[in-house]
């Protein structure tokens, strides 16, 4: 869309009308771009080949509303049906997964043309990545959104030969990240060793504003300097709280255990009975026994019920973060020495927030008359 001017082809198990109106409500600017909409079925090559799938430039499958076993079930019948269009096809295939479980078998089925997406596992793990460090959503809003600037991969032969430290001064308007290596099929390789020389059909991955907003200038003298040692801050135990319950909670769990300090603590308040929690946590490949730098607390309570919040100890909270699902709220510093104490931006995320949630906000910044909290993320 951002490149505007192409054409997208939507094919879909719904009426053509339908597709077309909710389309047209979007507020959106296609800049050029001619959405058409198909009714019919991935799974059969006659609709597949009524959309001219062998000379799409990139095809997306989607994940389906069922659950996550049936729509990945799904996704590989049509990756099946992709890999059996006798034209071939001339674009990549990128598929959205719902279970990290199913990856290797779509993978395995469609070889080197397909790229697999994990959309819920992904999510899951850049909202505990932007709870712990305040103000990293704004970061991802601007380069996965289309407003700013965003990733792009282009092959630059007059680089061929030079190492990548110089490549990352070749650019005065993007900032190369990576490359794509041709000799190993096209791998992406992010933040590569400076000595990594750039060879023949090697493509550079880069953050710019737009693909033409970018060219490689000639190469400068580059007067380099002595880095200064600097040292990882040192970590300090914090506690966590989850409202709600994901399928996936066991990686998220996984994804705080790497990421904090022993001694920290993970509630758990949601309204799934704790006889039943370890169960669940246990069928997600998830061994508590094993877990070395955070506790688990468990609660069991409906967040949207005010006298189930007052049983928590909001008044200790300095930043909230609000999911879909679950309600995610973040304590930071609580058992950090007072000495060591932070200021956090007053920033709030502007987005729509559904009613429930607003009533837990309303109800949480009430239960107690001391909250602290000074910073609230709200994503949907």
């Amino acid at each position: 869309m951002s490149t505007g001017g192409g054409v997208v082809v939507v094919l879909a198990e719904r009426d053509k009308e339908e597709m077309e109106i909710d389309i047209s409500k979007l507020e959106f600017d296609f800049m050029g771009t001619s959405v058409i909409c198909r009714s019919g079925s991935p799974l059969i090559l006659a609709d597949l080949k009524k959309v001219s799938v062998s000379k799409a430039r990139a095809i997306i499958v989607l994940a389906s509303d069922e659950k996550a076993d049936q729509s990945d079930a799904r996704a590989l019948r049509v990756v099946l049906s992709l890999v059996g269009v006798k034209e071939g096809l001339r674009g990549h295939v990128v598929v959205e997964m719902s279970d990290l479980d199913s990856e290797p078998l779509v993978k395995l089925v469609g070889g080197d043309l397909v790229e697999t997406v994990v959309a819920h596992d992904v999510i899951g793990r850049l909202m505990i990545k932007c709870a712990l460090q305040p103000g990293l959503a704004q970061i991802w809003e601007d380069i996965l959104g289309f407003e700013n600037a965003e990733f792009y991969i282009k092959r630059w032969p007059q680089l061929d030969g030079l190492c990548f430290r110089d490549a990352l001064t070749a650019f005065s308007d993007a900032i190369p990240c990576g490359v794509k290596d041709a000799a190993d099929g096209g791998k992406i390789i992010i933040n590569p060793d400076d000595d990594y020389v750039l060879k023949e059909g090697d493509e550079l991955l880069v953050i710019a504003e737009d693909d033409d907003t970018y060219t490689p200038a000639p190469m400068t003298e580059v007067h380099r300097g002595i880095f200064p040692r600097m040292s990882d801050p040192p970590k300090f135990p914090e506690r966590i709280l989850f409202c709600g319950w994901r399928r996936d909670i066991d990686d998220m769990i996984m994804v705080l255990e790497a990421l904090l300090a022993p001694g920290s603590e993970l509630w758990m308040f949601n309204e799934v009975a704790e006889k039943d929690r370890e169960r669940k946590l246990t069928d997600g490949s998830l061994d508590i026994s094993q877990l070395v730098n955070i506790k688990l607390i468990h609660r069991e309570g409906n967040a949207v019920i005010r006298r189930h919040l007052e049983s928590l100890p909001l008044e200790t909270f300095d930043s909230m973060h609000l999911l879909k699902t679950p309600l995610f709220i973040l304590i930071r510093g609580l058992l950090r020495p007072s000495s060591s104490s932070e200021t956090f931006s007053q920033n709030v995320f502007r987005t729509k927030i559904p009613n429930q949630f607003l009533y837990v906000m309303l109800l949480s910044a009430r239960a107690c008359g001391s909250v602290k909290c000074n910073k609230l993320l709200t994503s949907q």
